[in-house]
């Protein structure tokens, strides 16, 4: 098997950044996706970080995550991989070098289609399991992206020391609230974090998965 090298994306690697949406374009469900231009425009961003898998040089995986300054939490908002090398724990690798290089110490979100096929979720949820991550009870989150229609509905996890085993509604809330202001442009006055957060209790808990 070639070796798999994962490392940040160098700023001026303009045709390295059109391969990661190349990958990200084909790989992610259109619903979900970004368009190409705000896509690249995270790349420029402090707070973001795109890692990429190479073999032999080529770009066959990229991860995006949003990580801000001085926050206990960040996002793992992408991960796509070429088809010609799924099945070979890229998007794995991917996920533990993000978190190496953000801060193990921080929660790491993670937004997960939740109406994929009964097969395809079982082999996502039994990848995401493998790695740690639990579920946070009750939060029926809504991806606020409308760019190619009305996302199907997601699932967010939580990646976190297992002695945690939970999080505080108000904690939760000043993150959902973060992303959405931060990550998607979105008001914080937007119905949607009102309809995730009005039916949580006081305390969250982080599930199995």
């Amino acid at each position: 098997m070639p070796e798999i090298r994962i490392t940040l994306l160098d700023p001026a690697d303009a045709v390295g950044l059109q391969r990661c949406y190349a990958i990200y374009r084909d790989a992610i469900l259109k619903s979900e996706q970004r368009p190409e231009a705000e896509f690249k425009a995270l790349f420029f961003r402090p707070d973001y970080r795109f890692l990429v898998a190479r073999m032999d040089e080529q770009i066959v995986g990229v991860a995006v995550s949003w990580a801000p300054e001085q926050a206990d939490f960040w996002l793992f908002e992408y991960a796509a991989v070429a088809p010609e090398v799924r099945g070979m724990q890229i998007g794995s690798h991917l996920l533990q070098a993000s978190v190496a290089i953000i801060g193990p110490q921080r929660v790491t979100l993670v937004e997960v289609d939740a109406d994929m096929g009964l097969d395809e979720q079982a082999r996502c949820m039994r990848f995401y399991q493998r790695l740690g991550a639990r579920r946070l009870r009750g939060l029926n989150y809504i991806l606020p992206l409308d760019a190619f229609g009305t996302p199907r509905p997601l699932i967010m996890l939580a990646l976190t020391h297992p002695s945690v085993g939970g999080v505080s509604v108000m904690i939760l809330e000043d993150w959902l609230r973060r992303i959405y202001h931060e990550v998607y442009g979105k008001g914080l006055d937007d119905p949607r974090l009102a309809k995730m957060i009005d039916p949580l209790p006081d305390q969250i808990q982080f599930d199995p998965i």
